[in-house]
C-alpha cells in the first residue's frame, strides 16, 4: 500500500513536533543523573527511546502474497499449432510434418496445382507446390489446410495460364 506524501509530510511535523517538546536536549537514560546545586531535579522518569523519524523519501512497502490458485482456475489453452514449410514435400511427408506440428490431418485439403490436371486417389508421390494457410500463420482448430499438387516437382513452376499442358489453354492459338 502506498502512503500519501501529505500524509507523510504531517507524521514527520507531528513527530518533530513532539521531540521539540522535550525541551530541545535529549539525555541519555542509561547514565546516571547529576544533580546541580543551584536547582534540585527530579529524577529522569524511564521511557522508551523515540523512534527515528520517518523520511519523507522512504515508504514501507508491506509485500503481498499472491493470491493462491483456486480450484476453478482453467488452465490456459495451448498456443495453436504454425504452418509448417511444405513446399517440394511429397503428399505423404506433408502428413507426417503436418502431424508433429500438431495439426489434424483430416483437416488436410488436396488439390490440382493445375486446371488440367486431376490429382488421382493414390496421391502420396505428388509433390506440393503450394499451401494455404502461408508458412508461419497459426492453425486453428477449423483452419482448413488446402495443398497444391503436382505429379513431378518440375510441374510445380510450369503454367500456361494456370494449365499444365499449353494445349488446354483456351487462350492458346497455335
Amino acid at each position: 500500500m502506498r502512503t500519501p506524501h501529505r500524509l507523510a509530510l504531517t507524521a514527520l511535523v507531528a513527530v518533530l513536533a513532539l521531540a521539540g517538546c522535550s525541551g530541545g536536549a535529549r539525555t541519555d537514560d542509561s547514565a546516571p543523573a547529576t544533580a546541580s546545586p543551584s536547582s534540585p531535579s527530579p529524577p529522569p522518569a524511564s521511557r522508551p527511546p523515540a523512534p527515528p523519524p520517518p523520511s519523507a523519501t522512504t515508504e514501507t512497502l508491506t509485500p503481498t502474497a499472491p493470491p493462491p490458485p483456486t480450484s476453478s482456475t482453467t488452465p490456459t489453452p495451448p498456443p495453436d499449432p504454425v504452418m509448417p514449410a511444405l513446399h517440394s514435400r511429397t503428399y505423404e511427408q506433408a502428413r507426417a510434418e503436418l502431424a508433429r506440428a500438431g495439426v489434424s490431418t483430416a483437416r488436410l485439403k488436396p488439390g490440382a496445382q493445375h486446371k488440367d490436371v486431376t490429382v488421382p486417389r493414390d496421391h502420396d508421390g505428388w509433390y506440393i507446390c503450394d499451401t494455404s494457410p502461408r508458412p508461419g500463420a497459426p492453425v486453428t482448430a477449423a483452419t482448413t489446410v488446402t495443398v497444391r499438387l503436382a505429379r513431378d516437382f518440375s510441374d510445380c513452376t510450369t503454367s500456361f495460364n494456370g494449365y499444365l499442358h499449353q494445349e488446354n489453354d483456351p487462350a492458346h492459338t497455335p
